[in-house]
């Protein structure tokens, strides 16, 4: 097993090394955190050992994932006596594994080694491993703002159009094969997860936005779609409000309009039916998986959504997890952090 340790304290550093030695580890120590992230991108290590200096701990812990190209080192935090209880959070949030107190013993930095080790043995011992994953992602199909969108939607649009909506569970038989959609796309970055809600509409309901909502029968094609796009961020609007009732923050985009297929069968469908009977909408919602990217803060842009809260070496927070940057707070971000400070994005849509 290949161990990086990185320990100002020489002495210290020197200790570590021997009992690493003599339990036939291969380990290279550094005292200066530049040697460490080196000898971290030269041969991926499966355990950093690293000192927590007395600010900015989280920032070294993302510094030192950064320089990881496997991704997989187990990084074991190496704490003064006493540390404050919102450093070593804050450690651990940053992604850190493990930590020790100070002074080091052979016996317990050894046995603290070994625990990746036991973990592994552990979760493949269990027969049900999910019931102990405490961040298992999001299931979309159990939230209540999800199963009821269409009704939330029809609410809504009863308020915009002045005339009341009623909501059913299927995608709407009458539709022609002309049509047209505005889709929004909502993220919830920490999930790696997207969200899009769509409005739907035939030639005939396209009449009915010309008429009712803009006052125009005639009115040209991209007046219409402007239409669109404002039901669906109303549609927008609806979910996210719902969604904060169950601690869920969305984080929504700039809906857009298209020609529209009908949806696959993993698509939740609902029909919207005005009470005069004139207009039938079609809400249509998907969720998508999306990877998010690590990228050097230096390298952020505007339209990337943060995954995790942004804080400064002294914990003040720059911008909170949910956050879609534009051009300006990107580059603020970049000058304040620079290059070697990593930060997980979900990309722009």
């Amino acid at each position: 097993m290949r161990i990086v340790v990185l320990d100002e304290k020489k002495p210290e550093r020197d200790a570590m090394m021997r009992a690493l030695a003599a339990a036939k580890f291969h380990a290279e120590g550094a005292g200066e955190e530049s040697a460490a992230l080196a000898a971290i991108a030269r041969a991926a290590p499966q355990v950093v050992v690293f000192s927590v200096p007395s600010r900015g701990g989280a920032d070294l812990v993302r510094r030192l994932k950064g320089a990881d190209t496997s991704s997989q080192a187990y990084l074991l935090a190496l704490f003064d006596a006493a540390p404050s209880s919102r450093d070593l959070a804050a450690v651990l949030e940053a992604g850190a594994h493990d930590f020790m107190r100070r002074p080091v013993v052979d016996v317990e930095f050894l046995e603290r080694l070994k625990a990746p080790g036991r973990l592994v043995r552990w979760a493949r011992s269990i027969a049900t491993p999910a019931a102990f994953d405490l961040s298992a992602p999001l299931q979309v199909s159990r939230l209540k703002a999800w199963a009821s969108l269409g009704e939330l939607v029809s609410g809504d649009f009863s308020e915009m159009a002045g005339q009341a909506f009623s909501a059913s569970n299927v995608w709407p038989a009458q539709f022609t094969n002309d049509l047209r959609g505005a889709t929004i796309q909502m993220s919830l970055a920490g999930e790696q997860l997207e969200l899009r809600v769509s409005i739907v509409v035939d030639g005939a309901s396209m009449g009915w936005v010309k008429s009712t909502l803009l006052g125009d029968p005639n009115a040209p094609a991209d007046a219409a779609d402007d239409a669109l796009r404002e039901l669906a961020n109303t549609a927008g609007g609806a979910l996210k409000r719902a969604a904060l009732a169950e601690n869920v923050s969305l984080t929504t985009g700039i809906p857009s309009t298209e020609k529209f297929a009908v949806p696959s069968g993993a698509s939740a469908c609902w029909s919207l039916l005005s009470s005069t009977g004139e207009c039938r909408l079609a809400v249509v919602g998907e969720a998508r998986q999306r990877t998010n990217e690590r990228v050097a803060a230096s390298l952020l842009s505007e339209g990337m959504i943060l995954a995790h809260d942004v804080r400064n070496e002294g914990g003040i927070l720059l911008a909170p997890a949910g956050s879609r940057l534009t051009s300006t707070s990107a580059a603020k971000l970049a000058k304040l952090l620079g290059a070697r400070f990593f930060l997980e994005v979900a990309p722009p849509a």
